[in-house]
This record gives structure tokens, sequence and C-alpha cells, in this order.
């Protein structure tokens, strides 16, 4: 007898047993590279734009500052209306054949190893500024859209708290690798070239691309995702015509969705903090190279070895992922962000007074900004998968593609913004821009990189630990939360929730418990059915 299973080919549910929807075991640090390494795709597209892209237009490309931070604005804003979608069509996709067979996450991650190459296009010089516009946006909106549906992994892979942890350390980890690296491999190259040579650029990018575009496979093979099956997704869609008043959703409703994100108390607070630290990131990485060359009068490759100091990351990342298992996210924030606003002091007092020895003072403010920028970095990634789960508390839905798509939105636009404020304020100084390398700059361009690169960072930092002081998610509220979400979704009662554990919903949430629509249907009888005097056929 034929004990083996009969495959149904309905275009749906026979492709359940593929092996991107396939959990694998146990979350550790291996399966954790597995993920990790899609994060260089970030740092090919876009972490050698922070540091040298800049530079690049204003002393190879004859583009002023402004130009260049325009170029930075347009790109950011195509990126962020393309993300605001991407996120709804990810978590779609799944309702057409293509997205069942290649994973409604997995198909953006095989498409993204071919995008990476074509950010090799950036750093030809020579150019007009319109061959710079197009290249940038079509570079930052590949970047980002494929990036999404990367991000929802860990909601997706698995509920643990210290898997997902193990997760983004080991991402971190990697991340702040390629980051050492967008700057050591720059500040070698520089060493073989001429000063006026911008051939150095093209390689690292060459490099980046190459290497990225192999590692995204080993992502697409290594991590799964949930199947969304038939019947799920015949319940999904009766949830959505009933939340839209039985009418399919259309733009209105998408909108509605977005803006709904904000209802999460731990999401307003976590986009505070994000924005302003990371709009702190940029100001800094747009103008550090300046400030080495400019304000103190070193070279390019000084500016590279100091920055690729970030090789602190490493410990630095793996420490915090095991600290903040043990405290709050909070009290790491202040803590990385009590280190940079040294680094913020340093810059100026070497800037102002030149002192003796000022490697000795360069070294020192980047080792704090970078072990504090780590911190900066990890937590918010670390926090950010957990948010969703909040959320379906109060709305019984996953909707991680959907906050993944508004954070990366909004962080878009200030990182856009970021960059313009840098490059207007360049302008504004009376900076001088060059095609044939650097030239020297009057003192009011200097004195305004100076204010750049430590008053605009030190300020957005000090909202940054304004928010981070009111952020309440960790991994003691989260289980607390989690142990609720998963009595309700096995069909609890609202009314039997603990008083301790409604506080604790309510802190993360932000709304009050007795208000949440979607668990009183647990509460609900159903109807019995009225008996008539109509026998029963047979």
């Amino acid at each position: 007898m034929d004990n083996k299973k009969t495959v149904v080919h309905d275009g749906w549910d026979e492709y359940a047993s593929k092996k991107i929807y396939q959990h694998r075991g146990k979350i550790g640090v291996g399966r954790s590279l597995g993920f990790g390494v899609f994060s260089m795709f970030s740092i090919s597209m876009q972490g050698l734009v922070g540091a040298w892209l800049l530079f690049f237009y204003t002393t190879f490309c004859g583009l002023s500052a402004g130009q260049g931070a325009t170029i930075f604005l347009i790109g950011r804003v195509a990126d962020a209306i393309a993300s605001l979608v991407m996120g709804n069509i990810s978590d779609n996709i799944y309702k057409y054949k293509i997205g069942r067979i290649l994973g409604r996450r997995h198909i953006f991650i095989l498409a993204a190893a071919p995008s990476v190459l074509f950010a090799i296009t950036l750093w030809v010089a020579g150019m007009s500024y319109w061959y710079y516009l197009i290249t940038y946006v079509i570079t930052t909106v590949l970047m980002s859209v494929l990036q999404i549906p990367w991000e929802t992994l860990p909601n997706e892979m698995t509920k643990d708290y210290n898997e997902r942890t193990t997760m983004s350390t080991v991402r971190m980890v990697i991340a702040g690798l390629g980051n050492m690296l967008a700057q050591f491999v720059p500040a070698q190259l520089f060493r073989f070239y001429p000063k006026t040579s911008p051939m150095p650029y093209f390689i690292m990018q060459v490099m980046f691309s190459v290497v990225t575009f192999f590692l995204i496979l080993i992502t697409y093979k290594t991590t799964w995702e949930h199947f969304v099956s038939k019947n799920e997704a015949k319940k999904l869609a009766a949830q959505a015509l009933e939340d839209n008043g039985g009418k399919k959703g259309g733009l209105k409703s998408e909108l509605r969705n977005y803006f709904s994100t904000f209802r999460i108390k731990s999401f307003r607070t976590h986009m505070g903090i994000y924005l302003s630290s990371y709009f702190a990131t940029i100001l800094w990485s747009t103008t550090f190279v300046y400030y080495i060359v400019f304000v103190l009068g070193k070279t390019t490759s000084v500016s590279g070895m100091l920055q690729s100091l970030s090789i602190v990351s490493v410990p630095v990342t793996i420490l915090a992922g095991y600290i903040v298992t043990k405290i709050s996210p909070r009290s790491l924030y202040l803590f990385g962000y009590s280190l940079i606003l040294i680094s913020c002091i340093d810059w100026a007092f070497v800037g102002l007074t030149k002192p003796a020895g000022v490697m000795i003072w360069l070294i020192a403010g980047t080792l704090c900004y970078e072990i504090g920028l780590y911190i900066l970095y990890f937590v918010p990634w670390n926090v950010f998968p957990f948010i969703p789960d909040v959320d379906t508390l109060v709305t019984g839905k996953n909707r991680a593609g959907l906050f993944a798509s508004v954070m990366v939105f909004i962080n878009q636009i200030s990182q856009g913004l970021a960059s313009v404020v840098a490059g207007y304020l360049l302008d504004i100084g009376g900076f001088r821009q060059s095609s044939g390398g650097a030239v020297s700059q009057p003192a009011s361009a200097t004195h305004m990189i100076l204010f750049i690169v430590s008053g605009g960072v030190g300020v957005m930092i000090l909202i940054a630990m304004f928010f981070a002081s009111r952020f309440h998610l960790s991994k003691k509220t989260f289980t607390v939360l989690a142990a609720e979400l998963t009595r309700l979704q096995k069909g609890g009662s609202m009314k039997d929730v603990d008083p301790k554990t409604k506080q604790t919903c309510e802190l993360l949430t932000g709304v009050p418990y007795d208000s949440i629509e979607f668990w009183r249907r647990n509460d609900e009888k159903p109807t019995t059915p009225v008996k008539t005097d109509t026998p029963t056929k047979h």
C-alpha cells in the first residue's frame, strides 16, 4: 500500500512544503549568520554612499555641496514613497502564484542579488548632474524596497526573545564589520592613487558589490518565512473587508493603515529615538571627512583610518546583545548617547585649539563615537521585531511588513533632510567645490563644518536621549505582553486578565486594554439555533 500523501495541485497549499517555508530548528549563531550577511546589501548600496559620496561629488564631479544634497533629498523622497508601498506589497504578494512559489519575502531577497551591482554606476567621475541624480535615485530605491522584506524575517522565523536577539546581534556584528571595511578599504586604496584620482572610489564599489552578490544568495538559502495558507488567506481577506466596512481596500484605507501604526505608543517613541539619532549620524558621516581634510588639514586616508576604528563594533555589538537581555534598551540607549556627546565635545576642542598630539585626541573621540554609534545602531533593530507583536495585541494581525515600511519611509525622509541640511549649511558657509581634488576653503566654511560635526550632532543626540528616557519595551515587559497575547490567541477571555499584566500591556501599546475590540470575540457565545417543528430529513 502506498503511504505517500497525495499532493493536491491547487496552486496554493501545494507550495507549503517548499524549503523557504520550513522551520529548520533552533536559531543559534550559525543560522543567524545566514540571515545577517544580507546586511552587506545596505553597506554596499548606502554605507559607502554615506561616508564618501558627497565628498566624491564635490571634489571629483564639479557639483556644489547644495547640488549633492539635493540629489540625496530627491533620492530619499523617491525611496520613501517606494518604501511605504513596499511593505504592503510584500505582505500581500502571497495572493499571486509567483508570491507563493518564491515566497512573499524571499522573492525580493533573490532580486537584491543582481541589484547590488547597479551601485557601481554611482562612482563614475566627470558626468552630468542628471547622471548622478538618476543613478542615485535608482540605487537608493532598490536598496530600501528590497531590504524591507528581509527586515521582517526575525518576526516570522521565531517568537523567542533570545533567538531574535541573537539574530539582531549577529546582524549588527556583520554590519559593523561591513562599515569598518567601507572605511578601511578606501583608506588603503588611497595610498596607491594620487589625491586627484577618483579611481579608488570606483574600485571599492566593485569589490563590495561582487562580494555582496554571493552573500545575498546565502541568505536566500538559509532563511525561511511564514507560509500563508489558503484558509488563512480567506480569513485575512474577510477581516480586511470587515475593517473597511465591507468594501475592498483602496488608497484611503491603505493610508489609514499606515497612520494606524502610530497608535502604538512603543512605536511612536521608537521612531522618535530612531529618527533623531539617525539624523545625527547622517550629519556626522556626511561632514566628518570634510572636518579631517579642511578643518584639521589631514588627508582622506586619515579619515578612512579613523573611521575604520568601527572595528570596535564587533565586541560592542556582541556585548550589547548580551546586556540587552539583562537591562532595558532604555539604559543601553542612554549610555551610548552619552559617549557620542563626549565625542562631540572632543571634535569641538580639537578643531578650535589644535592641541599637541592631535591624533591621540582624534582616536579617543572616534572610539567614543564608534562605541556609542554601534549601540545606537544595535538597539533599534534589536527592539523593532517585537513592536509588530505589540500591535498584534491591539489589532489581532501580523503587520510586520507595514511597520517596516513606515519605519523606512520616515527614516528615509529624515536622512534626506539631514543630508540637505548638511549640504546647504556647507554652501551657506561658502564651501568651494572642485572637479580635480580638494581645494583650500575660507574660514567661514571650516567654522560651519566644525559646527555641524559637533553642535549639530550633539543637539540631535540630546533629542534622542529625551525619547529614550520614555521607552518602556524590554525583555521583562515584552514577556508579559507576549504571554497575554498567546492567552488571547488561544481563546482566553479579556475579562480574566491579571491587573499587572493589563497595566504592562497599556504601558507598551498606549491603548486602554478594555477598548481593544479584536479579542472581544473570545467572549462572544455562539448563537443557539432556533428549534422548529419541521423534522430533519435524512
